[in-house]
């Protein structure tokens, strides 16, 4: 009886409760970098991450990837990125929010970004679509590397701008354990 009881009282909040996990054959993380004498770009295929939806409306977000997985087809670059990232100690990026608004087909998002060991607060904004069974999030926001204690590399004596874009574009399915 009392297990009956249990059950009835969590039924509603599992059934209202949906989540939403990121496609990494689909997904990708995206960011591009500049110096005065170049730009260049990377991408990561490898996103992980779940979105808690309550009555069709997202509530809480958690996105991750390994700064390993970043590729900017050139292997020199992306080791050096490694090391000026201190990938070993800090190997993830990550964001988390439960500070969720929806506003029509866009998410205004204020969650935490935590990069090389430290969190900062992120406000953004980005496009929510449903295409068939596939919920789709994309944006962009940039943010500034000096702010994670990341000291940034030079190239001809001359530092990398202290700005790099992220570009995001997350499609999310279903997930029944």
């Amino acid at each position: 009886m009392k297990n009956t009881l249990v059950l009835l009282f969590f039924t509603p909040i599992i059934l209202m409760a949906q989540q939403l996990r990121v496609d990494a054959a689909t997904s990708y993380i995206a960011y591009e970098a500049s110096h005065p004498i170049h730009d260049w770009s990377g991408t990561s295929d490898a996103v992980q991450g779940i979105i808690i939806m309550e009555n069709n409306t997202p509530k809480r977000m958690a996105i991750a990837a390994a700064v390993s997985s970043f590729n900017s087809k050139n292997s020199n670059r992306d080791a050096h990125a490694l090391e000026v990232l201190e990938a070993l100690r800090f190997p993830k990026v990550s964001f988390y929010t439960e500070n969720i608004r929806l506003n029509g087909d866009k998410l205004n998002l204020l969650g935490e970004l935590k990069f090389h060991g430290v969190a900062i607060s992120l406000e953004t904004v980005a496009s929510w679509n449903k295409i068939q069974d596939t919920w789709v999030l994309e944006g962009n926001f940039d943010v500034q590397p000096s702010k994670f204690d990341i000291k940034l590399p030079s190239f001809m004596l001359v530092k990398m701008r202290d700005n790099i874009r992220i570009r995001f574009l997350l499609e999310l399915r279903t997930f029944a354990p």
